[in-house]
């Protein structure tokens, strides 16, 4: 009798334990797509692998709809302090997602955008008074060149804007690329960054 009334109980077993392996495989990989499915196109210079998309940040905007009042800013120095930026919904334009939040000493650049008041949501309307909400992404980043660096990075900027050699295999020239040396030829579209300083139109959304 013991051993029959076992018997269920094995069975039972048994049909569970075939079920999860069948069954189990349909759930991976099932679920909401990923944040990475709304940037409409791949970015120059790999900026969005390191400053992507995040979950809580709202929809993409059509840059050229926001109307809002317009705010000009003068930036001197790199980076400027807007710690990422966001594409437009049809991978034109830029959008401000976030700000250094404090500037630690007189003069950081990176406490530039903080001290003149930008604020995250913000359009960038025009740089250098050319208009940029029909720009693609990629071209408005690499022409800005604002990236809050990691320390490592940071130094070799640090090292450039000295002048000092930092890639002794290619050249033994000092790079001051990183100055704003001479009549700007800059043109978007010419894998270029502008040379500084560097006039930034916001304007708000509404």
């Amino acid at each position: 009798m013991a051993r029959g009334s076992l018997l269920p109980t094995f069975l039972a077993a048994s049909l569970l334990v075939w079920a999860t392996r069948c069954l189990g495989p349909v759930f991976v990989g099932s679920g909401a797509p990923t944040r990475s499915s709304v940037v409409p196109r791949s970015v120059g210079v790999d900026y969005l692998l390191r400053n992507g998309p995040k979950d809580a940040d709202p929809p993409l905007i059509n840059p050229a709809s926001a109307a809002g009042p317009a705010h000009e800013v003068t930036f001197k120095k790199r980076p400027f302090g807007i710690a990422r930026y966001a594409p437009g919904s049809a991978g034109t334009g830029a959008v401000v997602m976030e700000v250094t939040p404090k500037s630690r000493y007189p003069g950081d650049p990176q406490g530039q955008a903080f001290v003149a008041g930008v604020q995250p949501g913000w359009v960038v309307k025009a740089v250098n008074g050319q208009d940029v909400t029909g720009v693609p992404f990629e071209t408005i980043m690499e022409s800005l060149d604002d990236e809050v660096l990691d320390p490592v990075a940071a130094l070799s900027l640090n090292l450039k804007e000295s002048g000092t050699v930092t890639n002794f295999e290619s050249s033994t020239t000092a790079d001051k690329s990183y100055g704003a040396v001479g009549e700007s030829t800059f043109q978007f579209g010419g894998g270029q960054k502008a040379e500084l300083p560097i006039t930034v139109t916001y304007v708000e959304q509404r």
